[in-house]
């Protein structure tokens, strides 16, 4: 088991009481993914450390990814995880009664959506009223991971932007592909809710990071990192003023589980407190691995970026913070040394 993730999830699971997992199933949708792999480690470890029982059924188009392979391996019968195609349209064949379903199964990298559109917006509204009807069935709690990708590029008197802002949103845009599937699926979980009862929860979730986040990922601050910890040099593309608002996923975790278990309300937003500007970032990742910075404008880029991506994302949290007694937020600058330090070994070791 990851050494630092590990460190995170033990942590972070004594900050909040489980006991409505006692013996209890839950279903993980999009189980490779960043926030599906820690809520996992989360319950794996309560089962370790508070003999919670919680059974554990992971779903993700993909095997077990490195990071999950070795509790999955274990063929206990008190894990399992199925590689199906939550995007199908047929309906899903998944017998063990649930009792909590996260739905967190989509692609959130704008190369990803991009190239696998169909599926994204599958995984956000199909998969969505699949698992929906699969709550229903078994009498189950759903939390439907959303993004603040639905509240679009807000005005200024918007910022940071609250959960009864409606969003300004263009369905012709490359963007839409992600965010409107996303509010789409959103109003999927709101018919549900009020036409079928069922209990659903949906949590607007706002640029989540930490260990895990690899060099791979195509967004800023895996591309970032890639560059800082291969070539010990950053080049951006424009001059990075558009400002960013980070979680750290052990964070985002806490208030997902809070919401899951103790959520009062429909809709949450999730996200951090720490804004920054995209230079600034890249001036901190240069600080923590020795690496320079250079700009190197390119017109097609920023035509491009200011085309499909917001200027200000940064999330009003006030309702999950007051709501449930969550502990201080990891500071950005930790956040982030926790993650370069996890790809640095990850890097060492490949």
């Amino acid at each position: 088991m990851d050494t630092i993730i590990k460190q995170d999830c033990l942590d972070y699971i004594k900050k909040i009481d489980l006991a409505p997992l006692k013996n209890k199933t839950v279903y993980v949708a999009g189980a490779n993914g960043l926030i599906g792999t820690y809520l996992i480690y989360m319950f794996h470890l309560a089962n370790i450390t508070q003999n919670m029982g919680i059974k554990i059924i992971a779903l993700s188009k993909s095997v077990p990814c490195g990071k999950l392979r070795d509790i999955f391996s274990e063929q206990n019968g008190q894990y399992e995880f199925h590689s199906v195609n939550l995007a199908a349209a047929e309906p899903l064949d998944l017998p063990q009664k649930a009792d909590f379903i996260v739905h967190g199964a989509t692609y959130a990298q704008p190369g990803k959506f991009l190239r696998n559109y169909s599926d994204t917006i599958h995984l956000n509204t199909t998969a969505t009223e699949n698992l929906l009807q699969k709550a229903k069935k078994d009498g189950a709690r759903l939390l439907y991971l959303s993004s603040s990708e639905i509240y679009g590029n807000p005005d200024e008197k918007n910022i940071p932007t609250s959960e009864d802002f409606p969003g300004l949103c263009s369905p012709v845009s490359v963007r839409s592909v992600y965010s409107e599937s996303k509010r789409m699926g959103e109003t999927i979980c709101f018919a549900y809710k009020n036409f079928e009862s069922v209990d659903v929860k949906v949590a607007r979730i706002s640029m989540s990071y930490g260990p895990g986040v690899s060099i791979h990922d195509e967004r800023v601050l895996g591309q970032f990192l890639n560059q800082a910890l291969k070539n010990k040099k950053i080049i951006m593309l424009d001059d990075g003023i558009k400002v960013r608002t980070f979680c750290y996923i052990a964070d985002c975790a806490l208030m997902l589980l809070n919401i899951l278990l103790y959520g009062k309300d429909f809709v949450y937003n999730v996200g951090g407190s720490d804004r920054i500007t995209i230079r600034a970032l890249a001036e901190e990742i240069c600080l923590l691995t020795g690496s320079t910075l250079a700009v190197e404008p390119s017109k097609e880029h920023t035509a491009q970026n200011i085309e499909v991506s917001p200027n200000w994302v940064e999330l009003d949290i006030s309702k999950v913070c007051n709501e449930f007694d969550l502990p201080p937020l990891k500071s950005f600058q930790e956040g982030l040394a926790r993650t370069i330090e996890w790809n640095t070994n990850l890097f060492h070791q490949s």
